[in-house]
């Protein structure tokens, strides 16, 4: 009896590599390696060394383009990856929210010592009342003694504000480190002008020493749109519904980022100039599709959009600057969008 109760017992469990093992086998076979052997063709093919990195990107975007089953059982095993970088935004929010927290209890330390200073001078002046125009030495005795017991407390506040305060600076130096040293924007949730500028410096030396093709695309909401919007939580809220779109609609190797002034770009990696222009001719039509509801009135969307291969006859910081005085060239009622040569 005994040995058929436990007969069963850990029949369900096993080593996590076991498990991982047995989900890797059910997607092995023909169809997987065909399809791994075809990426590093297409990697031969396009003149791309076939590095990690490189491969990854292939990998991903040679993906879209297999069938439904494939794509989700594959999918699955890439996850992982996907679930680390959300959880160091949200890791970055908390934060960020924490040090708000901590800044707000600092400045409520700050207002209850002023206010006890105050109230201990308005004893100090009813006293001095009290001695002119009153006899009464029990009631002076009372205020005295309450004097010093607030005087007492003054200086118990002013120790603990000091070590609140002293704390406070270090976590504020960490929380600065952590800010320099972050990837993304806090406000749009992707990344920031920091991350993509060392990607396109990267990707300009790709293109100088290997002729790699990659495309930057910028995005911006037409002034004409955004002034409509009189408050700036509401501008920011199309903004993200903006970054949201493009951001689902792009392959996992391609990045999104926030520039500056609401200028997005899009870094479609190892892709030329013909490709990029019907990724972007879709990704627009789309956009325009979509209806846009700030405090329940229907935006015209209205997007300016420039697009150029990174090469290497210009700096990043100039061919930013040669594409964002293009922007304005673009849009619904002109050209959707434009191409810097």
């Amino acid at each position: 009896m005994e040995d058929d109760f436990l007969a069963g017992f850990g029949a369900n469990f096993g080593s996590s590599s076991e498990r991982e093992t047995q989900k890797i086998q059910k997607i092995s076979g023909g169809e997987f390696d065909k399809f791994s052997k075809s990426v590093l063709e297409a990697l031969v093919k396009d003149n791309v060394p076939p590095i990690p990195t490189n491969y990854r990107i292939y990998f991903e975007k040679m993906l879209d383009s297999q069938t439904m089953t494939f794509k989700k059982r594959i999918t699955e095993m890439m996850e992982l990856d996907g679930k680390q970088e959300g959880k160091q935004v949200v890791i970055e929010k908390k934060v960020k929210k924490s040090f708000s927290a901590l800044n707000i209890l600092l400045q409520d330390m700050a207002m209850i010592y002023k206010n006890t200073e105050v109230i201990k001078e308005l004893i100090a002046k009813r006293m001095s009342e009290l001695s002119i125009n009153s006899g009464n030495l029990a009631l002076n005795a009372t205020l005295g003694a309450m004097q010093i017991d607030i005087d007492r407390y003054l200086a118990l506040l002013s120790r603990y504000t000091y070590d609140i305060k002293e704390k406070f600076e270090e976590v504020s130096h960490t929380y600065k480190s952590i800010e320099e040293q972050s990837d993304f924007d806090p406000i749009f949730e992707i990344y920031n002008k920091k991350f993509l500028l060392h990607t396109l410096e990267l990707c300009k030396e790709g293109y100088e020493k290997y002729n790699y093709q990659n495309t930057i695309v910028l995005f911006r909401i037409k002034d004409s749109v955004l002034s409509k919007l009189a408050d700036t939580k509401d501008k920011n809220i199309l903004l993200k519904n903006i970054a949201k779109i493009i951001s689902k609609n792009i392959g996992k190797g391609d990045i999104l980022a926030h520039y500056q002034d609401g200028i997005f770009v899009l870094l479609l990696q190892h892709c030329n100039i013909q490709n990029a222009q019907k990724i972007i001719e879709g990704l627009i039509d789309r956009i325009y599709n979509t209806n846009f509801f700030i405090s329940s009135v229907e935006v015209d969307m209205n997007l300016e959009v420039v697009m150029s291969l990174i090469k290497d006859d210009l700096s990043i910081d100039k061919l930013l600057d040669k594409m964002i005085k293009m922007l304005n060239t673009t849009g619904k009622d002109s050209q959707n969008f434009a191409v810097l040569d």
